[in-house]
């Protein structure tokens, strides 16, 4: 007989991707958990934390002292609650390899070096001051998208080496620090299968699964007391969870599962698509006695995304896993009681990504935001009647915030100004190619005088509403990369603006970039489908040169 509810749940802030929730903003944020049921707030600190004795770790990034810590985890406790640490002890420590006093024990990217005695002694750091700052004695130890492991320096002092063995001679280690300073552990379970299977995080096919988990059995050795965490919020197929989840109980009984709450592929959440996705791993878990899960809020590239904006989704999972103090009795109004916001408002938060419904995603806002439009990369992907969406998107998400204050404001105010600025630029490239290809010298000066002076404006507008957002929640470091951006973006219109201008006054014979022929977008997507465009690299939609060496 499958269970009826969660023993526990939780969620976990990405505080590495740039913005460290500030203190004020987390207390917040664990208080709105506690009413809808969580029992749990976990910080996910790459190098975001002190460790006295690592000067470098977390340098100008906003780590959290540890009586920061101390202080949230006691007011999480004075409600129920507990926080907990969420770390990385092999790789996705990739802010401190550049730093010399770390250099030699860097196997390859960001992946520590297996064996090293600096390896443990920073691990060994990282542990004894986790365990002093947080009350919980659980801790996550990371150790996920190790791809490379043992292939770099390891590789040329030790020769090749069975690369699943050394993740293990290296866990071992770990859990062996981890039981000095009292520490219960868990760690994604994603290498394991990716070492064993060609990089796939389990099988969908029976018959394969059944070989892997046999192999799996024979070769892991998961150490006593190690939880194994099934991470995937990629699938809203129910039977896809179950298989993989399956396949992990051929290696432990001792499994949790972690879903995720999407707002890491831009500046704009995805709540339905997590909802669904949420529904069926949940379901997935309940259906087969997993009690415990997590939601997770990563940040990729630079977290441009609140963490109050997926609030529908963390509502939903609370539902779903019997969480909620008052179970499903009328559930809108709760969620109102609790966010001061219907939720059909927040769900509006979504809207800037056109086409992002259901189990479909895409970011186009991020896309269309960064697509320089002399180039046009992405231009094949602009929308038919693109001004007409984002007008009415902007409309719909200021009308929510209209002659009222409340709490979250803010977020509504920045998606309405981002659609605002999308409604002018999302097709700027396209006007702009085709006015200049056709000669049309009447677009080009409107273009010139009008469009681009106003786009400016909106875009001040914007970065104004999301300093105010970031701000709100977040200590000021990181934020540099935004306004790096987003100053890039307002200068590249200016410049656009004297490219016409000496254009048009003969200045200059050609505009180089709108004598090329547009083509569709090159690069492979990272969406299902061409139809759910996904893109998430900066870097890569800003231009086709080299952004840095």
């Amino acid at each position: 007989m499958s269970i009826v509810k969660l023993r526990e749940l939780g969620v976990m802030i990405d505080c590495s991707r740039n913005a460290v929730v500030k203190l004020s903003a987390l207390k917040e944020f664990i208080k709105l958990c506690s009413k809808l049921g969580y029992d749990y707030v976990g910080l996910y600190t790459e190098d975001t934390i002190e460790i006295p004795g690592e000067p470098y770790f977390g340098y100008q990034r906003g780590r959290y002292t540890l009586d920061e810590i101390r202080e949230a985890d006691s007011y999480a406790r004075e409600l129920g609650m507990e926080l907990r640490p969420y770390v990385q002890t092999l790789a996705h420590i990739n802010q401190i390899v550049d730093y010399k006093d770390y250099n030699s024990c860097i196997d390859v990217n960001d992946i520590l070096l297996i064996g090293d005695p600096g390896t443990e002694r920073l691990i060994d750091n990282l542990l004894k001051s986790v365990s002093e700052a947080y009350t919980s004695r659980k801790i996550n130890i990371g150790m996920d998208e190790a791809h490379m492991v043992g292939l770099g320096k390891y590789l040329d002092n030790n020769g090749y080496h069975n690369r699943v063995e050394l993740i293990l001679k290296h866990l071992e280690m770990v859990v062996g620090l981890c039981k000095k300073y009292g520490l219960e552990p868990q760690m994604w379970s994603d290498m394991f299968f990716r070492l064993m299977s060609a990089g796939a995080y389990g099988s969908e096919d029976d018959e394969t699964a059944d070989k892997l988990s046999e192999k799996m059995a024979k070769e892991v050795r998961i150490p006593d007391g190690l939880e194994l965490v099934y991470w995937d919020y990629y699938s809203t197929d129910k039977a896809h969870y179950e298989r993989i989840l399956k396949q992990h109980k051929a290696l432990t009984d001792n499994i949790s599962f972690a879903g995720g709450a999407w707002r890491w592929l831009g500046l704009t959440p995805y709540n339905d698509y997590s909802i669904h996705a949420t529904r069926a791993a949940i379901n997935a878990c309940l259906s087969l006695d997993i009690d415990s899960v997590v939601m997770t809020m990563w940040g990729d590239d630079g977290t441009e995304c609140s963490i109050f904006s997926v609030l529908p989704a963390l509502y939903e999972a609370a539902r779903l896993g019997g969480k909620l103090p008052n179970g499903d009795a009328e559930p809108e109004l709760f969620f109102r009681e609790v966010t001061g916001y219907l939720l059909e408002e927040f769900m509006l938060l979504d809207i800037a990504n056109p086409g992002c419904k259901g189990e479909k995603r895409n970011n186009l806002s991020k896309i269309l935001l960064f697509n320089d439009p002399l180039l046009g990369i992405y231009d094949s992907l602009v929308p038919e009647k693109a001004a007409g969406y984002f007008r009415d998107a902007s409309e719909r998400l200021f009308k929510v915030i209209r002659d009222r204050k409340r709490a979250y404001d803010v977020l509504f105010e920045m998606q309405g100004r981002l659609c605002k600025v999308l409604e002018l630029k999302a097709d700027l490239g396209v006007r702009l190619r085709k006015a200049y290809q056709s000669k049309d010298m009447d677009t080009l000066a409107k273009i010139r005088d009008k469009d681009l002076p106003l786009l400016i404006e909106l875009l001040d507008q914007f970065y104004n509403s999301f300093r105010a957002q970031w701000m709100n929640e977040a200590k000021s470091y990181g934020f540099e990369v935004q306004t790096i951006r987003i100053g890039g973006l307002k200068q590249r219109l200016k410049d656009i603006t004297c490219y016409l201008n000496d254009y048009m006054n003969g200045l200059v014979p050609m505009i180089e970039e709108l004598e090329t022929q547009g083509l569709p977008v090159g690069y492979s997507m990272h969406g299902v489908s061409d139809e759910e465009p996904e893109y998430n690299r900066y870097e890569k939609l800003v231009t086709t040169s080299r952004l840095s060496w």
